[in-house]
């Protein structure tokens, strides 16, 4: 059965969603959406919760978990590398570690690691730090939204999950020996991932976003924020440009401002490039792509392309990502499809999970105590109908044995006269010498027979083609090779306690075939004291 993972992107001014069925085999976009996050004096927080609110309203996005990103510019991230890769290791020393490198005690911050990769024996873990009060703000506006997330991430490493679903098609076509950037440039955050083999091998979110355009182009043209904003959201293709504002796309200030925008951008970009480089050695950027709102910024690309080897452009969707998200709103659903191809990789994602401890997921709990209280009731079942099933079954053996019990009271009334409860009394009794059942032999046809079997030298070359046998007489004919076998099988029923006075009726060769019929009779000497047991033949 599929299972339906929301992933949720707490924009500032877009909460954006992506439903996915996940299942065993694969996953399929169930459905995208995005809701506005309504402007007042109340908390970001708050008014995101509300956004998600409106969001669910519909119902079309009912699902089962939800993963989400943590908004903003809240998170820090750092590497740390340990000098072993066991690790029990390294859970119980990444503490330490990441203590003496944040301005906090971590009983104030909720925070999380997850490998970066291993060399020279030593382990490079990404950590992220955020303020416990950051967190429990999203969780309870979550919380009045009807979402309990099962995961709660910093936004830069989920992207990873894009390149190892093979939501985004490899460089080269998985061929390439380089890495992979992908940028999001957000609000007032951007998130930076490089990516090798599917793996995240650096991340960061830092504070740059549209808002610096917009500010920027607003004091340069003198126009206000909002008008700034409609200004670059034409530039980058997400919407026409309004009447009033017709002569400001074609200002040179506007671009030679973007131009000057995006520096800060640029250098941070250079500087999360050349840290991954120091620690992984000299590899090629063979794809950059960029996500957001502004993806489809012109300048944007033109000023990040000297810093890789690779193509620049927009992130571009493959798979059963690309035939349910529409090409255009792809670089604007990143995240929220980042989010919820983590929660379908399940135990196979990279541990990083910012509900610990005391914002730890207990739904998880309830649900396995509700699956082991169904399980109980079905094992109380299945032990009542075990029970019923015996007392069944021991029931019907009981009249089979009364039935049996009766018909052989019936047997003993009809031979001895009276009915005894115990049949070794009763058959005592039958053997009895004053009974009328002391002529009762001791051995039966079938013993006799067997012992017949048993006395034939089985080196003897004989076919028996008739057996009588009386109450007190056996006799025997049958067809041998030669006469003297006759005087061989006499001999070894001689050896027997039931026919010990064994003696032969002659031999005759016949003229067909040259064989030698041949007849044996025998008195029964065991009738009283029964045969001897079988002896083994070796």
């Amino acid at each position: 059965m599929a299972k339906r993972i929301l992933g949720l992107d707490l924009g500032a001014h877009d909460v954006k969603a992506v439903l996915l069925e996940s299942a065993f085999r694969g996953f399929a976009v169930a459905r995208a959406a995005r809701a506005p996050v309504p402007a007042g004096e109340a908390p970001l927080a708050s008014r995101q919760g509300q956004a998600t609110r409106q969001l669910l309203a519909s119902g079309d996005l009912a699902f089962d978990s939800a993963v989400v990103a943590l908004p903003g510019a809240g998170v820090s991230s750092v590497v740390v590398t340990l000098p072993f890769t066991d690790p029990r290791r390294i859970e119980q020393t990444v503490g330490f570690e990441v203590e003496g490198q944040i301005p906090f005690d971590l009983a104030e911050v909720a925070w999380d690691w997850q490998p970066l990769g291993t060399r020279d024996g030593k382990t490079d873990l990404l950590v992220a730090v955020a303020r416990k009060e950051e967190l429990a703000a999203v969780v309870a506006a979550l919380a009045e939204a009807g979402v309990d997330p099962r995961a709660v991430l910093p936004a830069a490493p989920a992207y990873a999950s894009l390149f190892s679903s093979g939501a985004v098609a490899p460089a080269g076509g998985g061929e390439a020996q380089g890495a992979e950037v992908l940028a999001d440039v957000g609000h007032e955050r951007t998130s930076v991932i490089v990516v090798g083999a599917g793996a995240c091998e650096a991340a960061r979110t830092f504070a740059f976003g549209t808002a610096h355009l917009s500010r920027a182009l607003a004091r340069e043209l003198g126009v206000s924020e909002e008008d700034a904003d409609a200004i670059l959201a034409a530039a980058a293709g997400a919407a026409a440009l309004p009447a009033h504002l017709d002569g400001a796309s074609a200002d040179p200030r506007t671009a030679d401002t973007l131009r000057r925008a995006v520096v800060p951008l640029v250098r941070e970009l250079r500087a999360t490039l050349r840290a991954w480089r120091a620690r992984v050695g000299q590899r090629r950027v063979e794809r950059f792509h960029l996500a957001g709102g502004v993806a489809r910024l012109p300048i944007l690309a033109e000023a990040v392309a000297p810093e890789v080897e690779g193509a620049v452009a927009p992130l571009a969707l493959s798979g059963p990502a690309a035939a349910a998200i529409d090409p255009a709103d792809a670089p604007g659903l990143a995240l929220a499809l980042s989010l919820a191809l983590r929660g379908h990789h399940g135990s196979r994602a990279p541990r990083m999970n910012l509900r610990r401890g005391a914002f730890a997921f207990t739904r998880d709990f309830e649900h396995l105590k509700g699956k082991l209280a169904r399980l109980g009731a079905y094992a109380a079942l299945v032990l009542l109908l075990a029970v019923a099933s015996a007392g069944v079954k021991v029931f019907a053996l009981s009249r089979q044995e009364g039935a049996l019990d009766r018909a052989l009271c019936d047997a003993q009334q009809k031979i001895i006269g009276k009915c005894y409860p115990d049949f070794e009394q009763a058959e005592s009794i039958l053997r009895g010498r004053s009974s009328t059942g002391a002529g009762l032999p001791r051995v039966s046809a079938v013993d006799l027979f067997a012992e017949l079997s048993e006395r034939v030298p089985p080196n003897v070359p004989l076919r028996l083609e008739r057996i009588e046998l009386t109450k007190d007489k056996l006799h025997v004919q049958g067809v041998t090779e030669a006469a003297e076998n006759v005087d061989k099988i006499v001999a070894a029923l001689k050896g027997s306690r039931c026919f010990a006075d064994a003696r032969s009726g002659g031999a005759r060769r016949r003229t067909t075939d040259s064989k030698f019929e041949f007849s044996i009779d025998a008195s029964l000497t065991c009738l009283e004291t029964g045969r001897e047991p079988p002896a083994g033949r070796g």
